[in-house]
């Protein structure tokens, strides 16, 4: 049964996929924990205990299970003679099904791992082993995916049984609880999300749901499925680093920075209407010019490209002007939007203290 974890190469059954049928391929998923940022990820993950792989690095990068190259010798039968050789690790790329995270993840695994998995029913289980053997055996890498399932709605309920069963403290297994029901509402609150919302959303707003961009790598390759919520793990108050198709993004990043996304954005869009058109003028008039000048007057072909890029430096640096011009006009409008509201909402609240004083004294 524990075989059926793992992605079969011919389904049998159309039933076999959990999402609906498509020709586009999921969007993968980064868990890798090396090209994730550092302070993103410090302040959350606990320190790997074993510290960084110092010998065959590469073992970091998937579940190796603390193997790495051994080396020894071919000693010939009838001449004795020996010649170095070595043994590699069987690596294998698969696709492993997480209870936790209910996802496919692809894992560079090795083939006794793989077996290991099998024996325990799961890629989950092999995670969330608490032995000192299995921690040494899982890697930063596998650490850091570890981390990410502990922080799962299913795994986190677990543990509160987990923590009633053993007759630990009532009020921890309340908080642990609180836990859970906050990190479902956020996979809630996330899946309710739309592009074309979150495109129509406010700046501050936009930059609390969207986030910024952590990282993403190939080690660890999970597929988003359609209609899935993407997962949103808690890292702090008010904190979380969310999971999306572009990597990991954390839902509170410097308000410059989705500024600048803002005002890059506007000068695609001017650039991209004016400079075909500026560009088609300019080379008509150019053309006009060289006609009535002599031969020998004329500009040549270099000239005249040297001269094109020259004016399109200058009309890209119109159109960074205009775009930094229309972001603070909109930012303006909007902050006089914000200014009207508060003031409706300050004078309703006057009129009602108000009526409330007019209805005492009448009382």
């Amino acid at each position: 049964m524990a075989t059926l974890f793992r992605t079969p190469l011919r389904p049998r059954t159309l039933t076999h996929y959990r999402r609906a049928f498509s020709t586009t391929p999921s969007p993968a998923i980064s868990l890798q924990l090396e090209k994730n940022d550092p302070e993103a990820v410090a302040d959350a993950l606990p320190p790997y205990p074993y510290g960084p792989t110092r010998w065959y690095k590469q073992s970091s990068l998937g579940l190796y299970g603390g193997q790495m190259i051994r080396f020894g010798n071919n000693v010939g039968k009838r001449t004795k003679n020996k010649t170095r050789r070595s043994w590699h690790p069987n690596v294998l790329t698969r696709k492993l099904f997480s209870k936790a995270l209910d996802r496919v993840v692809q894992v560079r695994v090795v083939a006794r791992v793989l077996r290991t998995i099998d024996k325990l029913g799961g890629l989950d289980e092999y995670l969330l082993g608490e032995k000192e053997a299995r921690i040494k055996e899982l890697g930063e890498s596998g650490w850091w995916l570890r981390w990410a399932i502990m922080q799962t709605p299913g795994v986190r309920a677990r543990f509160v049984e987990e923590r009633r069963r053993l007759g630990l403290p009532e009020d921890v297994a309340v908080e642990e609880e609180q836990d859970v029901a906050e990190a479902q509402s956020l996979t809630e609150e996330a899946s309710e999300l739309d592009a074309e919302e979150i495109a129509e959303l406010d700046i501050e707003e936009a930059a609390e749901e969207t986030g910024e961009l952590v990282g993403t790598d190939g080690a660890f390759q999970v597929e988003q499925p359609p209609g899935v919520p993407p997962l949103k793990f808690r890292v702090g108050p008010g904190k979380h680093i969310m999971l999306t198709a572009d990597g990991w993004r954390r839902t509170r990043p410097d308000p410059d920075r989705l500024s600048n996304i803002f005002k890059a954005r506007l000068y695609k869009q001017y650039e991209e209407k004016l400079l075909p058109g500026l560009e088609t003028t300019f080379t008509a008039e150019l053309a006009r010019q060289q006609t009535k000048l002599d031969p020998a007057q004329r500009l040549s072909e270099l000239e005249e490209t040297r001269m094109l890029k020259t004016v399109k430096r200058q009309w890209r640096l119109d159109c960074k002007d205009k775009a930094t011009a229309a972001y603070d006009e909109k930012i303006a409008k909007r902050n006089e939007r914000k200014g009207e509201r508060k003031l409706k909402r300050r004078a309703a609240k006057e009129a009602g203290r108000e009526r409330g004083a007019v209805a005492v004294v009448e009382e």
